[in-house]
């Protein structure tokens, strides 16, 4: 979970940002950029707002007394009541009518993806798109990000370790998914939002998506690429299992995946752009003729609270890469010779001269 005191001090890079844009106010509505500023994981269903003005004063504005939050004030609407009937958008107005007593007549900051549209027509023409802002500051993970991160990378290998192994032909896509999920719940002992691709064969090779009732057969790659939401955060890794015994090709491919990533290692460090992480790498998987040029699809990107992130390694990038950032990294190969495909996917922290691996579950087939 995120601490206050790192909620605090993201309040105070926001308010350099203001001070350089001479904003006097900023009004945030993402349930997650509001988790980012004050610690408290609100309902997502429902309205939130958080404002802070050019002096500091910060204002929470929720439907639920929080435990505790990094926010000078909280002010609550009526979320769920007997007494009338209600819906969002009653919970909206009430809300809104809530942030109207603290707009004032300077130049607002808006999520312009978040916000609703009813305060930007409030605020008139003094208004400008803060989420750009956000998104940049968000690139660089505080340590107690690093640590929810971690938690969801912990959940997410108590998964793997519950399927790795025991896959079987004619079992179905959604009984792997069913036992992953079991994992999950029993590892964090409540409700996960388990997000990622569950397809398996050569069903994988131009896509993923959720699970199906189709069967595992004999020779199968099922590749798992699993984003879980969790605290607040995700991962994003992605492991690859053989059913039954791989083949002498296959084993081949995944050597040149796994190489892939020594590759990545050396390679990533802070002034790189993406687009040079990218044609590195793929120039590498294209080396191997069996399944020349079947590396469609991005090579990597940064995440945190969203399971897609600044920077991205891709070959239209021109992200520059920085210290304190993590990343996904998803080299891949993939071809009917090999049934499926093989993917495999590492986070890293980006450090100094270098990455750190953040993630322990074995590479193995």
């Amino acid at each position: 979970m995120l601490s206050l005191d790192h909620c605090r001090q993201r309040q105070q890079r926001l308010l350099k940002h203001m001070e350089k844009e001479r904003l006097d106010l900023v009004v945030l509505a993402n349930p997650k950029t509001i988790y980012y500023f004050t610690g408290v994981l609100t309902d997502h269903a429902l309205p939130q707002f958080f404002t802070i003005n050019a002096s500091g004063r910060t204002l929470l504005i929720t439907n639920q007394t929080p435990s505790q939050a990094a926010a000078d004030r909280v002010d609550l609407y009526t979320g769920y009541t007997i007494d009338r009937p209600f819906n969002r958008t009653t919970m909206t107005l009430e809300a809104v009518t809530l942030v109207r007593q603290i707009l004032v007549a300077g130049s607002i900051g808006l999520e312009y993806d978040a916000v609703p549209s009813v305060i930007g027509d409030i605020c008139g023409n003094k208004k400008s798109n803060i989420t750009p802002a956000i998104d940049h500051l968000r690139r660089i993970k505080d340590p107690d990000e690093l640590e929810s991160i971690r938690d969801t990378i912990r959940l997410t290998e108590a998964g793997y370790a519950a399927v790795r192994g025991r896959l079987e032909p004619g079992q179905a896509e959604f009984e792997v998914y069913s036992r992953f999920h079991e994992a999950l719940v029993r590892h964090a002992e409540t409700a996960v939002d388990l997000r990622g691709d569950f397809a398996c064969g050569t069903r994988a090779i131009r896509g993923g998506g959720p699970p199906t009732a189709r069967k595992l057969a004999e020779g199968d790659l099922y590749i798992l690429d699993i984003f879980p939401f969790y605290h607040g955060y995700h991962c994003d890794l992605t492991r690859t299992f053989a059913v039954g015994r791989p083949t002498a090709l296959q084993e081949e491919a995944w050597e040149v995946v796994k190489q892939a990533h020594d590759l990545a290692g050396r390679l990533i460090r802070p002034g790189l752009t993406g687009r040079d992480v990218y044609v590195e790498i793929r120039t590498h998987l294209d080396g191997f003729a069996p399944t020349q040029g079947s590396f469609w699809h991005h090579l990597g990107h940064g995440f945190g609270m969203n399971g897609w992130e600044y920077p991205w390694l891709t070959p239209g990038s021109d992200h520059v890469i920085q210290e304190g950032e993590v990343l996904a990294v998803e080299p891949a190969l993939y071809g009917e010779c090999l049934q499926g495909g093989i993917r495999l996917e590492h986070d890293y922290l980006v450090e100094k001269d270098g990455v750190r691996l953040l993630d322990e579950f074995p590479l193995d087939l």
